[in-house]
């Protein structure tokens, strides 16, 4: 089990972004009307004027004036949800410094092929490089080969980027449409301890369904968040360690590695754990059971 600590990542770490956004910059000379939207490059949020005249009236200090809206499609991949996503014509490409790291994490991906470069320095010797194709198909027989609908890899983890100061981390998703990402975080690993077999995972549903009183049914499709529940198995020395690094992360999104294993995907999370307790069995091992709930 395996866990990546996220760095906050700050306007001025995202060196260069491919996607677009829907509206212009807040400008201070510009008189907004009731509705109109704007967005501000030091927040990395969208706002729509809710009380006019705003000349001059910033969003980041004039709250009355403006709404937050959420994030701006640039930064939507970088915010702590995965349903808000940066969606671009392919290629989506995305080019960070965020100093010393040595993991990425992408989740909810679209498109068909993933490259990851990382460059000590803009310009500097590729010292690092990945691709992977998106196609998470696995075919039994020559009809489903034939007949069977696409399977999209959604989420990729890669715990072993080389840790440089100057490092710049480019990743490119390609599509044959819209290429798009619903997280993506860059941090350090953390081992915990080995995941037993045993482990569960499942999904919080959040649709609603109501039956009226005559007995119809109606349905209203809404989000979900993964979930899962594992034991892991860790020498008895390491509980201090693992306690110290879990405490650490209470109230932290990470992105969650269950195994490295492949076909085990549904042990791979971005979220929180819920709880966790450590049991001390045996003099040289140990226990570790844990909770995680996914975000949405």
């Amino acid at each position: 089990m395996k866990v990546v600590k996220p760095v906050e990542l700050t306007p001025a770490m995202l060196i260069s972004s491919t996607a677009t956004e829907s509206t212009s910059a807040w400008n201070s000379g510009t008189s907004y009307t009731l509705g109109q939207t704007c967005y501000l490059v030091s927040t990395g949020r969208l706002y729509e004027c809710i009380q006019a005249p705003s000349l001059n009236k910033s969003p980041a200090t004039e709250p009355t004036y403006w709404l937050d809206t959420g994030p701006t499609n640039t930064w939507a991949m970088f915010d702590s949800q995965i349903s808000t996503e940066t969606s671009q014509a392919s290629p989506l490409t995305v080019v960070v410094a965020p100093g010393y790291v040595n993991s990425l994490a992408l989740f909810e991906l679209t498109g068909t092929d993933i490259e990851v470069t990382v460059r000590d320095g803009l310009a500097g010797p590729v010292v690092y490089s990945y691709s992977q194709s998106l196609d998470g198909a696995l075919f039994t027989d020559w009809y489903q080969y034939f007949f069977d609908p696409a399977v999209q890899l959604s989420e990729v983890v890669l715990t072993d980027l080389p840790p440089y100061q100057d490092a710049h981390i480019t990743v490119t998703v390609l599509s044959d449409s819209a290429a798009a990402v619903g997280a993506m975080l860059l941090g350090t690993v953390y081992f915990l301890g080995e995941g037993e077999f045993g482990a569960t995972a499942g999904i919080t549903d959040y649709s609603r369904k109501d039956t009226s009183a005559t007995g119809i049914t109606t349905f209203v499709r809404r989000a979900y968040s993964k979930r899962m529940s594992i034991r892991l198995m860790l020498d008895t020395v390491k509980l201090n360690q693992v306690q110290r690094i879990l405490a650490d992360l209470r109230a932290t999104p990470c992105a969650w590695i269950g195994t490295d294993t492949a076909g085990f995907e549904p042990l791979t999370l971005y979220g929180f754990y819920r709880d966790f307790s450590l049991e001390i069995a045996y003099p040289s091992f140990s226990y570790c059971n844990l909770e995680i709930e996914g975000l949405t």
